[in-house]
């Protein structure tokens, strides 16, 4: 009974971190530009078997020490982002830019430099182009971009340069990253690169355009409806395990 107790718990434990997951895409289905994320499980062996007795193991630090196999533990060893470019669609907002490729725009975050796939750029009142929650997009000269104070239309180029008519108005930093698992999360689709220098992105701009989500939140919605199902069951399977114990304690105790 222990041991079916022990394998459903677990199995509870990673469909609860499947959940959290799943959810967390969901929520962000209609975000521009959001990665959909993955989970790595990995089972917990006992390698300190091979040193011989339990007493030489007892300064090892493990879980679980000397389990038979149907009990070895599973765990959630690492969440990944899938970082596969999301559909472009057509907004017919000026300000909207999409990336087609592998790549970055630059952004200036309160801390230093962050960098969004989310091109739903606006303007601020200082004639700063902007995130939708106020940060500024940066050039190549690592400086905000400033609109220059003249009337007319803005064009981006392929390659990310701005222009207001014909007039010059900056160019988008453009960047990647050799490990891209290797970057962080840091809200409202930012990322955070942390020992990591930029390199130059060769995605294509197109103005107008939004990256979406890469979540499919059909086929999100099954998986999250079927992940809830297996973890009932295996809450209904402790809780079955759990009265068959009971009852045992009880039988056990009337043996004269």
């Amino acid at each position: 009974m222990a041991n079916g107790m022990y394998i459903a718990m677990q199995g509870a434990r990673v469909q609860e971190h499947r959940l959290d997951t799943l959810s967390h895409d969901l929520a962000n289905a209609q975000t521009p530009g959001f990665k959909r994320q993955a989970a790595i499980y990995r089972q917990v062996h006992n390698d300190v078997t091979k040193m011989g007795s339990p007493d030489q193991a007892m300064g090892v630090h493990h879980p679980v020490r000397f389990l038979p196999e149907d009990r070895l533990p599973v765990h959630l060893e690492e969440r990944y982002t899938q970082f596969e470019q999301g559909a472009l669609r057509f907004s017919g907002n000026d300000l909207d830019m999409a990336l087609d490729g592998e790549g970055f725009f630059t952004v200036q975050g309160p801390e230093g430099p962050l960098y969004t796939r989310n091109g739903a750029f606006t303007m601020s009142r200082e004639g700063l182009l902007v995130t939708h929650t106020g940060l500024p997009v940066l050039g190549q000269d690592g400086r905000p971009i400033a609109m220059p104070d003249t009337q007319g239309r803005l064009r981006v180029s392929r390659a990310g340069e701005l222009f207001i008519d014909d007039q010059p108005a900056g160019r988008l930093n453009l960047v990647t990253f050799q490990n891209l698992q290797a970057l962080t999360r840091a809200g409202d689709s930012n990322w955070q690169a942390e020992g990591q220098d930029p390199q130059p992105s060769t995605a294509a701009v197109h103005q107008a355009h939004i990256e979406s989500a890469n979540v499919d939140p059909i086929r999100t919605m099954v998986e999250l409806i079927k992940t809830n199902r297996i973890f009932e069951l295996n809450t209904r399977a402790i809780q079955a395990y759990k009265a068959m114990d009971d009852q045992a304690s009880r039988d056990v105790g009337r043996v004269t």
